[in-house]
C-alpha cells in the first residue's frame, strides 16, 4: 500500500522511480539487494515490512529476518553510496504509557515482536547512515497494494464485517491517528524535497482516534446499517500487546489535515 502510494506520488512530480515488489527485490537476500543497488539511485526508501503484528509473535526470527536486518544491509549500501535512506517505522517502537503520545525524541521501549524489530531496523538505519529519514507512522489506510503480499487495511475489513454482520465490537482503549498512505507519500517528498535536516520524524494525519471512534466513522461515511459497540482491549485479547496512548507528536513539520477529511476523500 505505502510503496504504491509513494511510486505516485513521486512519479506525478516527474521523478523516475524504480519500484521493487517482493518478487523482484527480496530484501532478506543481503547479496541480491548489494547487487541491484546502483550508484545511480539519489533516494532509497524502503515501505517493505511484515505487519502481521500478532503472527510475529509466533515466528519471531522470521519478523526480524524481514522488518529489521535488511534495514542494516540497505543502510550501509546508502552509506556507501552516499545515498539518502528513508526508513518508515511505527507507533508500536513505544510502549505507549504517556497519555500525551510519542516525542520524536523518545527511547524504544517496545512491547512486542514487531516492535522490537521496528525498534532494531531504526537503530541500524540511524547509526549505520548519516543521511537517513526515520519516518514513524500509524495505522495506515488507502487503496490495497497490488502486490498479492498486500493486506487488506483496517478501512476494508470494517467494512467487510459492517455488510457480513450488521453489528459488531472494537476496541476503545487504544488511541492512535489513522493515517492515508497518499498523505504520506507527499509529506515524504516534501520532506525529501525540502531537504530537511536528516534524523526522526512523526507523519501521520492529525487528530487520533480509538478504533472504536475509527471503526464508527468508517461505517458511517461508507453509509452502511451497522452497529458498533466499544469494548476494552482485554474483552477483545490479542497475542501481542500494543501501545495504548500510540499518538506520534509531531514537532518538526506542519501538520497533515485530519484523518476523518483523508477518510472521507478515500471512501468517497
Amino acid at each position: 500500500m505505502l510503496g504504491q502510494a509513494l511510486t505516485e506520488e513521486f512519479q506525478k512530480h516527474g521523478d523516475e522511480v524504480l519500484a521493487w515488489g517482493h518478487e523482484e527485490l527480496d530484501i532478506s537476500d543481503p547479496a541480491k539487494v548489494a547487487a541491484s543497488i546502483t550508484s545511480n539511485i539519489d533516494v532509497l526508501m524502503n515501505a517493505a515490512a511484515d505487519n502481521d503484528i500478532d503472527g510475529a509473535e509466533e515466528r519471531a526470527d522470521e519478523t526480524m529476518k524481514v522488518n529489521a536486518y535488511p534495514v542494516g544491509t540497505l543502510a550501509d549500501i546508502c552509506n556507501m553510496l552516499g545515498m539518502v535512506f528513508v526508513q518508515f517505522s511505527s507507533e508500536h517502537v513505544s510502549s505507549g504509557k504517556n497519555p500525551q503520545g510519542i516525542r520524536e525524541n523518545e527511547k524504544p521501549e517496545p512491547l512486542s515482536v514487531f516492535g522490537r524489530s521496528k525498534a532494531l531496523a531504526e537503530k541500524f538505519a540511524l547509526e549505520d547512515n548519516d543521511q537517513t529519514y526515520l519516518i514513524r507512522t500509524s495505522r495506515l489506510f488507502g487503496r490495497q497494494g497490488d502486490s498479492p503480499h498486500a493486506k487488506p487495511s483496517f478501512v476494508e475489513k470494517i467494512r467487510a464485517l459492517a455488510r457480513e454482520r450488521g453489528s459488531f465490537d472494537s476496541v476503545h482503549d487504544e488511541v492512535a491517528a489513522p493515517t492515508y498512505a497518499p498523505d504520506l507519500a507527499r509529506a515524504t517528498r516534501e520532506l525529501i524535497a525540502g531537504k530537511q535536516p536528516f534524523g526522526v520524524y512523526h507523519l501521520t494525519n492529525s487528530g487520533a482516534a480509538t478504533w472504536y471512534q475509527w471503526a464508527a466513522k468508517i461505517v458511517e461515511l461508507s453509509k452502511l446499517p451497522a452497529t458498533v459497540s466499544q469494548v476494552a482491549r482485554r474483552e477483545m485479547p490479542s497475542a501481542a500487546p500494543r501501545p495504548r496512548y500510540g499518538m506520534l507528536v509531531n514537532t518538526k513539520t506542519p501538520p497533515l489535515r485530519s484523518w476523518e477529511e483523508a477518510l472521507a476523500e478515500f471512501i468517497g
